[in-house]
């Protein structure tokens, strides 16, 4: 399979929405999310959300995709802060 120069653009860019998880498992590690910026993933939330509506409107699949992702990873770190938060 010959993956075009923007095809492979396109899905590193994807694999980087996961980024917010690594995030996550530290903070379920060490139970801890004394290090963790909620207003970053607040501003993730509301970003990511933004570009959703676009792709959808625009009916971008790549778009949606890697912003459904990123609405989901940043969506466990805030959960996981909320619980954490007072450990």
């Amino acid at each position: 399979m010959h993956l075009t120069p923007l095809e492979i653009i396109l899905v590193i860019s994807t694999l980087l929405e996961f980024n917010p998880l690594f995030q996550a498992v530290k903070s379920i590690r060490m139970k801890s999310v004394k290090n963790v910026s909620i207003s970053t993933f607040l501003s993730i939330l509301i970003i990511g959300t933004l570009w959703l509506y676009y792709g959808i409107t625009i009916m971008n699949i790549p778009l949606i995709i890697g912003n459904a992702i990123k609405l989901f990873t940043a969506l466990t770190v805030v959960v996981i802060y909320f619980k954490y938060r007072n450990h």
